[in-house]
């Protein structure tokens, strides 16, 4: 008999290739009886789907975090509710802090065009975070600990409702992409993208394919398009 050591590398070197691109690979006449195959095998992954997360706090993104701590060797700021170790932010070891209000340097930055603040003091390169990436916004009580994160939503609904978000995202910078290059056109004129048709010249509409060859030409700089409301 194999040891538990040789069994396991043995299967780990003979893998099963997955289903999908062993079929991509095949004649289209086949793929029918393979799905029926595949119904009857149970497929599984060693890792699983959803895990959790390590906590990062900080200017630092480290995970050390005093629980509760407001007066030990951490504290909580009052706009976005991230917790900071003193040592991080300038404050001296054993401050009492309980009856400080406090804010980071990311909420007294300004947000740019992207939904960027970043952290420009006692930093050789400032330190960017998004506005979405504010702990209040994802579940975080003022004064306790951060809830626990996850690599995927949790649940369907979860999943649902991320799947919604990106779309959302998604078709506010599509319309922002359209916007920027009409104001393109009204600046710089419609011999920017004027076509040659049966009646001489033709003013194109803001299309797709048009937005597209505005971005590739570089006439639109994506990095200026964020998708926030």
């Amino acid at each position: 008999m194999f040891g538990t050591a040789n069994f396991a590398q043995r299967v780990k070197k003979a893998a099963m290739p997955k289903p999908d691109k062993v079929l991509r690979s095949r004649p289209l006449k086949e793929v029918g009886d393979a799905v029926l195959k595949l119904k009857r095998v149970v497929l599984f992954h060693p890792q699983q789907i959803v895990e959790k997360l390590p906590h990062q706090y900080c200017v630092c993104r480290k995970g050390e975090h005093v629980s509760g701590a407001k007066s030990g060797n951490m504290i909580q700021c009052e706009g976005c509710w991230e917790w900071f170790h003193f040592a991080c932010v300038g404050i001296q070891p054993r401050t009492d802090v309980s009856q400080l209000v406090w804010t980071c340097e990311w909420c007294k930055d300004t947000l740019d065009k992207q939904g960027y603040q970043r952290w420009r003091s006692g930093r050789k390169l400032p330190k960017k975070r998004h506005n979405r990436d504010m702990p209040r916004h994802h579940g975080a009580q003022l004064g306790q600990t951060p809830p626990l994160r996850y690599s995927a939503p949790v649940d369907w609904e979860g999943k649902v409702t991320e799947v919604k978000e990106l779309a959302r995202r998604a078709a506010i910078k599509k319309r922002k992409l359209t916007e920027a290059v009409e104001q393109l056109l009204v600046q710089e004129g419609h011999h920017l993208t004027d076509a040659e048709g049966m009646a001489g010249l033709e003013t194109r509409a803001v299309d797709d394919g048009l937005v597209d060859e505005m971005v590739g030409a570089g006439l639109i700089d994506l990095e200026d398009i964020d998708d926030s409301d």
